[in-house]
């Protein structure tokens, strides 16, 4: 039993895609990372993959690491945890499934570093239909007359999260590109957008959800639209959302969504 570890998205999802499509709800994170890098660049700088397989070549674990953005991992058995310890050494932060958490801190505290939950995230699911918005106007998908607006919106949207790494390719060049990207409109004009990561395992991811000025009625049209679009391109459709965020839950709920699945942001002491 090994680690089997490479900086190109294409070999892990060829070594370790059925361990990812496994339990797809629950790796959502890391299915919606793959399949943008297996799409746009599958060997960024930076980029550092793993899976962990037996003597016969069953995968049964994996992690991906994105450029700028912290290790997640799927579920794995203890004696992949252990390996991954060495190959992992004193990470300032992982994200992992609800349920190995307490493996995975168990697993680093044996080699000197602690790890402590620092967030819960909850894994909403569609079940069934998302239903229609009830907010005045109507949603189109975005095109690329619309760069320039999504653009300037991204920069307000990430003035707002200071510290968030995620990239402009990834939440709005990307989606633009493939239909992904949906805009709220109302008489004619964009209030909203909002965008959801490629199908991969017949998952996808709900984006980032902007309304300039905060205008939830809006974001909560575009969220609908999308999600509703989403839903003609994939079984699996799902946002992540901090588990104690009662009122996203609230609006979560609202849009057709169900908590299916727990993931963990561990840090360690002192770390980021």
């Amino acid at each position: 039993m090994a680690w089997h570890l490479t900086t190109d998205a294409a070999v892990l999802w060829h070594a370790a895609g059925p361990c990812l499509a496994e339990h797809p709800v629950e790796n959502a994170p890391l299915l919606a990372e793959v399949g943008h890098l297996l799409a746009t660049d599958s060997t960024p700088d930076g980029l550092a993959c793993g899976w962990w397989s037996s003597d016969d070549g069953t995968v049964s674990g994996a992690y991906v690491a994105a450029p700028r953005h912290s290790p997640l991992l799927t579920r794995m058995p203890r004696a992949a945890l252990t390996g991954l310890t060495s190959v992992l050494d004193h990470p300032a932060a992982l994200g992992v499934p609800g349920v190995v958490a307490d493996d995975v801190v168990e697993a680093w505290a044996a080699v000197g570093t602690c790890l402590t939950p620092a967030r819960s995230f909850t894994v909403h699911l569609l079940e069934g239909q998302a239903p229609a918005p009830t907010c005045a106007g109507r949603p189109r998908v975005a095109g690329p007359d619309d760069r320039a607006l999504l653009h300037r919106w991204f920069d307000e949207l990430m003035a707002g999260l200071p510290g968030d790494p995620s990239d402009r390719a990834y939440v709005v060049d990307d989606p633009l590109a493939t239909g992904a990207l949906v805009l709220w409109e109302v008489d004619g004009r964009p209030v909203a957008m909002c965008s959801r990561s490629r199908v991969l395992a017949d998952t996808v991811r709900m984006g980032a959800c902007y309304a300039p000025g905060g205008e939830d009625a809006h974001a909560d049209a575009a969220f609908g639209a999308a999600a509703a679009d989403a839903r003609r391109h994939a079984r699996h459709v799902t946002v992540l959302a901090a588990t104690d965020d009662e009122h996203e839950a609230h609006r979560l709920a609202a849009s057709g969504f169900v908590p299916a699945a727990t993931r963990v942001a561990l840090t360690a002491h002192g770390g980021g």
